[in-house]
């Protein structure tokens, strides 16, 4: 991915509190041996790799020489979910990545292979095809997830799920503004700092299932 997807994982990384938010959500099932699939820039690699041996795998060849310079505790790999080494893993992390690959059943599957018996993939993908407008086709989204269809991908793959809610109500409102209402491509940079600040206050309404989010979040266990 190149292009507006490497404007977006630029922008993104400066969303400190934001992406402490997803991390605070996936350590509780992290174990000792980490897959990073679709690592990026590094964004939330080198955190992972905090006391955790971490596997980062990333297909982009312009963005591995970030990648290995801001995560130099992780073994990077270049490639994708079907060429990551075998494993075990003890988990998954797959943030904003099923949505680029055409075959997402295919990509899970190989997911569910590289992990233990027990081992959780840590899912974060669009919510509400709905909202699918220029930014996602910019981002080269291949598609936005409803949560009931999500739900029996990741069980067809062989997963149990053991949590799958809708996430940031509030980005959902601003991605429906900017990119639906303004046709906007890009993600504008005061807005995403201005929810970045507001973090703190907006992680009370993760406590809460919405019918509105930006994201869906699923925690899935191989059983």
């Amino acid at each position: 991915m190149t292009g507006a997807s490497d404007y977006s994982l630029d922008r993104m990384a400066e969303a400190d509190r934001y992406n402490a938010w997803l991390l605070d959500r996936a350590r509780p099932y992290l174990g000792s041996r980490v897959l990073e699939l679709g690592a990026g820039i590094g964004t939330f690699t080198e955190e992972l790799a905090e006391g955790r041996e971490v596997v980062a795998v990333e297909p982009d060849p312009a963005l591995l020489e970030h990648l290995r310079r801001n995560a130099p505790s992780a073994t990077v790999v270049e490639g994708d979910v079907e060429t990551a080494p075998a494993g075990p893993f003890d988990s998954a992390v797959c943030f904003n990545v099923l949505e680029h690959i055409a075959d997402h059943a295919g990509a899970l599957a190989a997911i569910h292979e590289r992990l233990r018996p027990g081992g959780h993939l840590l899912l974060l993908v669009p919510s509400h095809p709905f909202l699918y407008g220029p930014i996602d086709a910019a981002f080269e989204h291949e598609r936005r997830y409803a949560k009931q269809p999500l739900r029996e991908l990741l069980e067809g793959a062989g997963f149990q799920v053991v949590e799958l809610r809708r996430v940031n109500p509030v980005g959902a409102i601003g991605w429906l503004v900017t990119g639906r209402v303004l046709r906007r491509s890009e993600i504008p940079e005061g807005p995403l700092r201005a929810f970045d600040l507001a973090v703190p206050v907006l992680r009370a309404l993760d406590r809460a299932e919405l019918p509105l989010g930006l994201s869906l979040w699923a925690v899935a266990r191989r059983g």
